[in-house]
């Protein structure tokens, strides 16, 4: 074990064997000098020799943490490389300490495959940090591949690879719609059985009105049911639903378990559909409909949300723009499906800047063929339909601090988790499986919270 003390300083510890030796020999004083002297002469060739074995992308890395630290100083960070520790960046007492596995291989996938490589590079083990340190690390390279201020703080050649790294392109998606929703939200890879998806999801979203969408946080909030809540109650007022709503009908687009639905049925009466492409949720709402004895008060149909039919006095959607690419189609259908006072709502991640990048490493684990759409064209194809488009924003952070909940929740039962995969599921190596959504769930709460937009458009005619 080596340890850089600074530029060209090493401690280096010697092997029982040698230090045995050096201790159990007496030697005159003058010899004494000229051996402190050559292990001091040692010592900065041994560290000029060690320095050379840091990658040239270990040393970017480095870079990269320094000019973090400098303007961003709330943490410092302490990383080990192999069998290299390499010295505190940064004076915070919050200390961030990563071992990095097989590290010359790590930040040359990093640094050639972007989020995928890193993103895998945690998931095999390769990348060792506290659950709840894994945030702030990340953050390092959510800052540099998106903050021009920093990056252009970086040599020229470190921008290029860093710049090389982000423009890395997504791998091929899934063939159709139904596919990709049932990769993430059914688990169709992992489990055979719909009622062992839904536990794997119910041991860090369980609730009892489940959402998988961000939350709304007031000031005031203090924990994810009531800010689930607050959403609930915020669109219900949107859309003109109070107590004289009784029986009045909603539609609901891309339900996920029907958290909204079961809460409108159950508070103002509604009779509710929902639509969704997911397996395991039309199996969870079915069963949930029966205990809650809402059958035809809440119902479900395995249905493309393209396909709406019917009209409704209310249409919503929380969650579904980022798994559709033609907005337009969905945009005049829903005005068509529309009663002639009804209103709809829409309820999405979205990006204002373009290009628009999706990340490798959750398209091909978690969102395949996902994107958040830009606002400003959202909205303007919203008007081609509604002669009223009315835009909201969610509270900022609202989103990071929904992740960081839903973080949380997974890390404390994740060994729940693992024995679920190892009992029921199909994943070679629950391990990697797990760390898998501990990634995505980081990598979202970080990227959100550097450059987060949640709206909710109200329209109607």
């Amino acid at each position: 074990m080596y340890i850089l003390r600074g530029k060209n300083e090493l401690t280096s510890f010697p092997s029982c064997e040698v230090h045995q030796s050096l201790v159990g020999i007496r030697v005159r004083g003058w010899f004494i000098k000229l051996l402190v002297r050559s292990n001091t002469y040692l010592s900065i060739i041994s560290s000029t020799s060690l320095m050379r074995k840091l990658s040239k992308f270990e040393k970017i890395f480095i870079t990269i943490t320094k000019i973090y630290v400098k303007n961003h100083p709330a943490h410092s960070f302490t990383y080990t490389f192999d069998n290299i520790q390499y010295p505190q960046i940064g004076d915070s007492k919050n200390n961030i300490k990563v071992t990095f596995h097989n590290s010359e291989s790590v930040f040359t996938r990093i640094f050639t495959e972007g989020s995928l490589g890193l993103g895998e590079s945690y998931c095999e083990g390769n990348i060792e940090v506290d659950d709840l340190d894994y945030k702030h690390f990340m953050m390092i390279f959510v800052k540099i591949s998106s903050n021009k201020r920093l990056l252009l703080q970086l040599p020229l050649a470190d921008i290029y690879q860093v710049v090389k790294a982000k423009l890395t392109k997504p791998p091929l998606e899934k063939m159709n719609q139904s596919e990709n929703i049932n990769t993430h939200y059914s688990l169709s890879d992992w489990f055979e059985n719909e009622e062992d998806s839904n536990t794997f999801y119910l041991y860090w979203l369980n609730s009892k009105y489940i959402q998988y969408t961000c939350a709304k946080w007031d000031p005031t909030t203090k924990n994810l049911e009531e800010a689930q809540k607050n959403k609930f109650e915020f669109y219900a007022k949107r859309l003109g639903i109070d107590k004289t709503s009784k029986n009045k009908t909603l539609l609901d687009l891309g339900c996920g378990w029907g958290g909204f639905m079961f809460y409108l049925a159950e508070t103002y009466g509604l009779k509710c559909t929902g639509l969704t492409l997911s397996n395991a949720q039309v199996h969870y709402i079915e069963e949930e409909s029966k205990k809650r004895k809402l059958t035809g008060r809440v119902d479900v149909i395995h249905e493309n949300a393209h396909n709406m039919t019917g009209t409704w006095d209310y249409i919503i959607s929380i969650g579904l723009l980022e798994h559709i690419d033609d907005y337009d189609d969905l945009y005049s259908k829903t005005a068509k499906s529309l009663d002639k006072n009804g209103k709809a709502l829409f309820h999405a991640i979205h990006h204002e800047h373009s290009p628009y990048i999706r990340d490798t490493f959750l398209d091909k684990y978690i969102f395949p063929g996902g994107a958040t759409p830009n606002i400003y064209k959202n909205v303007k194809i919203l008007k081609k339909y509604f002669s009223l488009v009315e835009r909201n924003d969610l509270p900022k952070l609202s989103y990071p601090k929904t992740l960081d909940c839903w973080y949380r929740l997974f890390c404390k039962n994740q060994n729940k988790i693992k024995k679920l995969l190892q009992k029921k599921g199909r994943c070679k190596d629950p391990d990697y499986a797990i760390r898998i959504f501990k990634h995505y769930l980081t990598l979202s709460e970080s990227a959100l919270t550097n450059s987060g937009l949640v709206s909710n458009i109200l329209v109607y005619n």
